[in-house]
């Protein structure tokens, strides 16, 4: 028997079986491929700080392995570190290697293309990517969201990452789905704006759909899916991976179970009612193939309420459990009867005659009466259409109050719009009637009409935008804040949030929040997206030392930017302004290791001029 078979097997265990060939690669290296293949395990099972570790100690015993820079190339992409990626994964294929273990390649050249000069920020859990410009002003609210979910969810879940997880904001779903297995048809159907995959969150801006969407709670949704693939070791089958993060997902704002609308709630009475649920079975391979928006959200509904049936039979613990067997082997299935002493299957008969007779929740202070479907926009930049979805009747009403207002006929403007909620009771006619008789100062009617749209459809930002100032007019400032923070949660993107936050906050209020809301409104009034910032041509630079730090560079001259250079240490060689700088390198968790350099002008034979950094901080 040939040294490398047992090896075969563990990579057949892996879904990762290399071809038998009589020249296979694997009769060159026999020795320590299995502990290669070990790593990959480990990033199957998204365990990614456990395949890190593997790739570490492999660098350091084995660099020219091919295998090991297999390896290496996957943990980079996994960390975010595109470029790396592609340079390290093609060469051990032309060393070779079989394709099997190369197969993030084509999705490390997809993310590369799509994000190439985003800008980026350290936090301590999380590293935020996005196209410079306006999404910069997500950052504070998103750390905030992801510090909550990863402290709260992460105890419902009984497991937490070590190292930093990589977020990418995505300036239009198309881009979503150009770094990921979507199609745009799947995106627009179903109403898809987020995932989570390789140890990132793959999330749209609030930009790229119209009104917003939100997105604070679609980020604990992704953060969750990948607390879960930990928890589990990726055993989690589609079904019960949604619906623990579709019931989970509010809890970073307030308590699990607050994610579905009234009227969603209702669709799922009738479904089940006339015997018209989604099989679990037919929502794989993702909730995102399913045709239609209202399948999709009736899918949601269904594992949502699955989930919160089982947490009110025994609690989170037992939710804990069954990931704990999950990731020692056992299927959905069996872990199920095991945990809750019946089967799966007679679980869920009860559960769908329990949806006949379950209550319709709307909880105080937290209003969720309607749903608004999803537009996706083509890109961020594009307006949004303030009348969009509203019915020929209400679009005739809606411009003629225009026309009126435009003539300086303010109050029969209003008039007219209070027609045309009469009529159609749309929540977009209502925001609108609200700002129109803001502006008259009615600001008792404008208060009604505020209500209504939020009662309508509680994701409007606008109608939360105007209720926050009338309440701040009114002098009822210790109530505008709530409306405000809903409005960030859906659309941070409008500049009367910002505004109104600074004039709540005062000459005196929170320095912090008040530079944060300035910082927003420069970056909204912006005529132009700022440039990336370029690392510079004439040297060649490559950078060793402690693997996996993210690197950073800034010259050091006043006011000169961190310059994010998208790789991790050992890098490729990169092209670098000749000069000084200060070397900033990011471990995936604890504080930098910083020097000084030298960048020096390439020499002639082109040779990259080496930096080894040190593993203690300086």
């Amino acid at each position: 028997m040939k040294p490398w078979t047992t090896i075969w097997a563990v990579a057949g265990s892996l879904a990762l079986a290399l071809p038998a060939a009589a020249d296979s690669p694997l009769d060159e290296h026999p020795a320590g491929l299995e502990e290669v293949l070990t790593g990959f395990k480990a990033l199957r099972e998204w365990r990614y700080d456990e395949a890190r570790r593997v790739a570490e100690s492999l660098l350091d015993t084995r660099p020219n392995d091919p295998f090991v820079t297999a390896l290496v190339g996957t943990v980079k992409m996994y960390l975010g570190d595109y470029e790396g990626a592609v340079t390290d994964l093609r060469k051990a294929r032309d060393a070779g290697v079989p394709d099997l273990l190369l197969a993030e390649l084509p999705a490390a050249e997809a993310a590369r293309a799509a994000t190439e000069g985003y800008a980026e920020t350290v936090a301590e859990h999380f590293i935020i990517r996005h196209q410079p410009g306006k999404d910069e002003l997500l950052i504070p609210y998103a750390i905030d969201t992801l510090d909550r979910a990863l402290d709260q969810i992460g105890e419902l879940l009984g497991w937490r990452p070590e190292g930093r997880v990589i977020v990418e904001f995505y300036p239009s779903a198309s881009t979503l789905a150009k770094v990921s297995s979507l199609t745009d048809d799947d995106i627009r159907n179903s109403g898809t704006i987020a995932l989570c995959r390789w140890n990132r969150l793959m999330v749209t801006t609030p930009r790229g759909v119209m009104f917003g969407y939100s997105w604070r709670d679609t980020l604990a949704h992704e953060l969750t899916h990948l607390l879960i693939g930990g928890a589990s070791r990726n055993t989690v089958p589609i079904w019960l991976h949604e619906g623990i993060a579709k019931y989970a997902e509010t809890a970073w704002r307030s308590e699990p179970g607050l994610g579905l609308s009234e009227e969603v709630q209702r669709r799922l009475r009738t479904a089940a009612e006339k015997n018209k649920l989604i099989p679990f079975e037919k929502m794989h391979p993702s909730m995102a193939k399913l045709p239609t928006q209202e399948q999709s959200s009736l899918a949601f509904a269904e594992v949502f309420t699955f989930i919160e049936f089982l947490v009110a039979k025994q609690g989170w613990s037992s939710i804990r459990k069954v990931l704990s067997v999950m990731a020692e082997g056992a299927n959905d299935e069996k872990a199920i009867a095991e945990v809750y002493g019946t089967p799966l299957k007679r679980l869920a008969r009860r559960w769908t005659a329990s949806l006949k007779k379950r209550p319709i929740r709307t909880s105080a202070g937290d209003v969720v009466h309607g749903e608004r479907r999803l537009i996706i926009k083509d890109s961020g930049e594009v307006p949004d259409d303030q009348l969009h979805g509203l019915s020929k009747q209400g679009r005739r009403f809606a411009r003629a109050a225009d026309l009126l207002y435009a003539r300086g006929r303010v109050k029969a403007a209003q008039k007219e719009l209070q027609k045309a909620y009469d009529a159609t009771k749309s929540p977009l006619i209502s925001a609108k009637l609200a700002l129109l008789a803001l502006g008259n100062g009615d600001l008792k009617a404008a208060e009604t009409a505020a209500l209504n749209a939020i009662d309508g459809t509680p994701d409007l930002a606008g109608p939360n935008i105007t209720l926050a100032e009338i309440l701040l007019r009114t002098g009822r400032t210790d109530k505008a804040w709530l409306p405000l923070e809903r409005a960030v949660d859906i659309n941070p993107f409008d500049p009367r949030i910002h505004s109104l936050s600074l004039a709540l906050l005062g000459e005196d209020g929170d320095a912090e929040k008040k530079a944060r809301a300035a910082r927003a409104l420069a970056l909204i009034s912006a005529r132009r997206t700022p440039a990336s910032p370029r690392l510079g041509q004439g040297g060649l630079l490559q950078v060793q030392g402690p693997p996996f730090r993210r690197v950073f560079l800034r010259a050091e001259q006043d006011g000169a930017p961190t310059l994010p250079t998208a790789l991790v240490t050992p890098t490729p060689p990169f092209g670098v302004k000749p000069g000084r700088y200060r070397l900033e390198l990011v471990p995936p968790q604890g504080p930098a290791i910083i020097q000084t350099i030298q960048v020096q002008a390439t020499a002639a034979d082109g040779t990259p001029q080496q930096v080894t950094s040190p593993k203690d901080g300086s």
